[in-house]
């Protein structure tokens, strides 16, 4: 019975706070002039009310905590440590302060914000997943990344990675524009006795040689393999909690996409299978 009229008055209040938000965000909405002022405005009202739940949400949960089940203190202290958290952000934006780590997401923690700079989907919400493929279109290595990591910052680990797999077998790779920096690509290069094709990142009229010119566009099949991932294998949404649960989603979805392009090449090829024999 008490656990009972926990989870009727959880509801009740629960549903009252949604009311006013939502009567809130009408007015915002509904405004023909969204000025800041009444965003700033309306972002304090809805402050107010998740302060206030809060503090509800704190009480029951220190009222109630021999009677409700480990789990459901459990929600009540994520709420409680997380929520508070969002709010105090929240708040420091409103001010125009910086909010470094800013959680974009209640359930998600460690997800941050991608923006793509793509009319049709200007920012995305996740981690961030590095992936190197090989010439016959096997993803040799991926890293999943908890922060919006700049691309040219995956490079040097990326081409240590594959020169440790491959060794001397590696004479190449290539990357887009994001990854240009002529003197990380110079050092690279040296280290590992390879050639870098990567188009310089601002000036379209410095040109590669011939013998970069195709590897580079060699590196479009890997824009076929991403998309085969997020269609077939589940590569476009983590259906695992947590950024450990990312990692095990990331890690199995890539196993599945090498394993088929096995298949199809021993389809191919039936004597392949004999390389792995004995």
């Amino acid at each position: 019975y008490i656990i009972q009229n926990a989870k009727r008055k959880k509801d009740a209040a629960l549903s009252a706070a949604v009311k006013k938000a939502k009567t809130l965000s009408k007015i915002y909405y509904s405004s023909s002039k969204k000025t800041k002022d009444l965003l700033d405005k309306t972002a304090k009202a809805l402050i107010s009310i998740a302060k206030s739940q809060l503090a509800v949400a704190g009480v029951a949960a220190t009222q109630m905590a021999e009677a409700v089940s480990k789990e459901n203190i459990k929600r009540y202290k994520k709420l409680k440590e997380v929520g508070k958290k969002i709010v105090r952000q929240v708040a420091n934006r409103i001010n125009g302060t910086k909010v470094p780590g800013r959680i974009v997401s209640y359930h998600e923690e460690h997800a941050k914000a991608l923006p793509k700079g793509k009319v049709g989907k200007p920012c995305e919400f996740g981690t961030k997943l590095s992936l190197s493929m090989s010439a016959n279109g096997y993803i040799t290595d991926h890293r999943l990344y908890d922060s919006n990591i700049a691309d040219i910052a995956t490079l040097k680990a990326a081409i240590n990675t594959h020169s440790e797999t491959f060794g001397k077998d590696f004479k190449g790779g290539a990357a887009d524009r994001a990854y240009y920096d002529e003197d990380l690509i110079s050092v690279l290069e040296k280290k590992h006795r390879i050639d870098l094709a990567i188009p310089h990142k601002k000036n379209r009229n410095i040109k590669m040689d011939r013998h970069k010119e195709d590897l580079y566009d060699k590196r479009a099949a890997i824009e076929a393999k991403i998309s085969e991932a997020k269609r077939m294998y589940g590569l476009n949404k983590s259906y695992y909690k947590g950024f450990e649960g990312d990692k095990m989603w990331a890690a199995l979805g890539i196993m599945a996409l090498n394993i088929r392009k096995l298949l199809r090449d021993i389809a191919k090829s039936p004597d392949l299978i004999l390389r792995f024999a004995g």
